[in-house]
């Protein structure tokens, strides 16, 4: 059964939470009523939206001045500057790749420790019992044998209490009902913190099908570190799924590779993560009063110069959204708890702990008004097809398509996925499209968003 622990793990909110909720919506909602906040925040969504493509088409429209490389000879060469930003776009995501797949080739042939410290895996469920199994039953096939599940259920949901009570008659798991810190996921992570006592912990989604190789993969890699990063990809069985897979793909695996490289900020998430006890306990846990309470811990550990390593010859599936509404939801949410993240960071910088409390506000609002150059990409389209220079698309185009292709053969061969198929030719379009959840949910933050969240459909799949 479950130890006792005492530690500060979910005594954590204090000051975090008490700049976060210093929200910019408090100062919209002294002087707009609730009724024209709504209608607000319509406008003012159009209104970025229309700016940006405004705005990227008068750039792409410049024409630039570009110097050539000693090696093609003196001299320079006048482009339109929707040219510039293809090549701008090309070299970024071909510079990713390789860093990616090197990343890849080194993991791969790592070590696997097989016994060591008892490593408690946490997974927390909210009316996820359909999905339960996918990660209980694959966590339990794990070639750790050290390696105890801790299944945490909200109170108010008895369908997965019920699921979690068949499984604990395994006596490598436990069921926790989380009475202490309910009504968030960042609760019943620190619950299950400071009941247990093992030296490293985990945490995984109820939707999560577990590599069995990926914690003792983990557990060898803490061995140099702090906190290790799995991979997850969700499942493309459906047309919204394979959306919601090449969206990983370029805007969480690609996308970050070169900012990690720059920074050294590298995500530390609340699903596929191993880490110490003392890694956990230093930063205070998982915040309950952010959105996404894994963006945050990612900049506390960030800010607490804590190593943080990713480990991605190993990935988990998930379940994607499955339907259009969820994944608009879904990532809206997402995206809010991200200009949550910038808003409590920038309030951070009053008092620095470190140079990486002012450099994270910097790495956080790359995150979110990233969403609008990714957006501006496609007035500077229709200034090449304009332009009758429309075959300089066919470079972003190509590397994007490509790089997916090569990410979703990788998984397939690697037994994670079973078909290659064509969802990769989707890829352009995700770009824009998500960066239209990203300037919808920074409008709603400032405007209408009052702590409410977006919860998805699960175990519709296998």
């Amino acid at each position: 059964m479950c130890a006792r622990h005492s530690g500060p793990s979910a005594t954590h909110t204090g000051d975090r939470t008490a700049r976060s909720t210093a929200r910019v919506t408090a100062a919209v909602r002294a002087f707009v009523p609730s009724t024209r906040r709504e209608a607000l925040e319509s406008v003012a969504f159009a209104a970025v939206v229309a700016a940006v493509i405004v705005a990227g088409y008068l750039q792409g429209a410049v024409t630039v001045v570009v110097a050539l490389p000693a090696v093609l000879g003196t001299g320079s060469v006048a482009l339109l500057q929707a040219i510039v930003a293809c090549w701008t776009v090309s070299g970024l995501f071909t510079a990713s790749l390789v860093a990616l797949f090197g990343q890849r080739a080194a993991d791969s042939t790592e070590r696997l420790a097989t016994t060591g410290p008892t490593v408690t895996a946490v997974v927390p469920v909210h009316r996820d019992a359909a999905a339960l199994h996918r990660a209980v039953e694959s966590l339990l096939s794990s070639r750790y044998d050290d390696l105890r599940v801790v299944v945490v259920a909200e109170p108010d949901d008895s369908a997965s209490i019920t699921r979690a009570r068949e499984y604990a008659t395994d006596d490598r798991v436990d069921l926790l009902v989380n009475t202490r810190y309910p009504g968030s996921k960042a609760g019943a992570v620190n619950y299950a913190a400071e009941v247990t006592d093992s030296d490293y912990l985990a945490v995984f989604d109820a939707d999560e099908r577990v590599d069995p190789r990926f914690v003792p993969a983990a557990v060898a890699k803490l061995a140099d570190c702090d906190v290790v990063q799995g991979r997850t990809v969700p499942e493309p069985d459906g047309v919204v799924e394979t959306v919601a897979y090449y969206e990983s793909v370029v805007l969480g695996d690609l996308s970050q590779r070169l900012l990690t490289l720059a920074t050294d900020f590298t995500m530390a998430a609340s699903r596929s993560v191993v880490m110490r006890r003392a890694a956990f306990e230093t930063v205070g846990g998982y915040d309950p009063a952010m959105l996404t309470e894994d963006y945050a811990f990612a900049f506390d550990c960030y800010e607490a110069d804590l190593d943080v390593v990713e480990q991605h010859a190993f990935s988990s599936t998930i379940e994607g959204a499955h339907t259009i509404t969820d994944w608009w939801g879904q990532r809206k949410r997402w995206l809010t708890g991200y200009v949550q993240v910038l808003h409590d960071r920038v309030a951070a910088c009053r008092s620095p702990q470190n140079y990486r409390t002012l450099l994270a506000p910097l790495i956080c609002a790359g995150s979110v008004f990233g969403n609008l150059f990714m957006l501006s990409l496609v007035p500077k389209a229709a200034v090449l097809v304009l332009e009758g220079a429309a075959a300089w698309l066919a470079l972003p185009l190509v590397t994007l398509t490509a790089a997916a292709l090569a990410m979703r053969a990788a998984d397939a061969r690697e037994g994670r996925l079973e078909t290659v198929g064509l969802g990769w030719l989707v890829t352009p379009v995700i770009l824009p499209l998500y960066s239209l959840a990203g300037i919808k949910a920074t409008v709603e933050y400032v405007t209408t968003w009052d702590g409410e969240w977006y919860s998805v459909a699960k175990g519709t799949g296998s």
